[in-house]
């Protein structure tokens, strides 16, 4: 019985250990800072994806209001994986709010017309479409190990 106890004693100890240490990102990252500018000018707002096929591993960030963004991969602004990058940068304007539609009782009800879709459409980017896709950007980055990368964009 006292060996028992001594085991469920050591299984505990061993379960808040292991539940209290932080766990590491499956592979290294690197900080990746920079700015995203079109035509000369700041973006703000904008969803910039950086894609390394070779790691099969994207990092995410959004442009800040002087148009600067940082990378997160597995947490918060940790960066991105080492490696050659296809990028991608778009920018979504927020939608507008939904039309309230009235209720069917009421006399201000209208159907949709027939064949119409009540689907709104598909948001589009205010940046050119090519940018929207790493394959037709042109966009690259090479994120070395070991130091901070800075990934400025220029975009025309």
């Amino acid at each position: 019985m006292k060996l028992i106890k001594s085991l469920l004693v050591l299984l505990l100890c061993t379960s808040f250990v292991g539940c209290s240490s932080s766990v590491a990102p499956p592979v290294p990252v690197f900080k990746v800072t920079g700015k995203v500018t079109y035509k000369g000018q700041p973006v703000v707002g904008a969803d910039i994806t950086f894609r390394c096929e070779e790691a099969n591993r994207s990092a995410f960030g959004r442009t800040n209001a002087e148009g600067m963004y940082k990378l997160t991969t597995f947490s918060a602004n940790d960066g991105a994986v080492a490696g050659k990058h296809g990028v991608s940068i778009v920018l979504i304007p927020p939608t507008a709010a939904a039309k309230e539609v009235a209720s069917i009782e009421s006399d201000d009800y209208a159907p949709p017309g027939m064949n119409q879709s009540t689907d709104p459409p598909a948001p589009k980017s205010t940046l050119p479409e090519i940018y929207k896709d790493p394959a037709t950007s042109g966009l690259i980055a090479v994120i070395e190990a070991g130091r901070e990368n800075e990934q400025n964009f220029d975009l025309q």
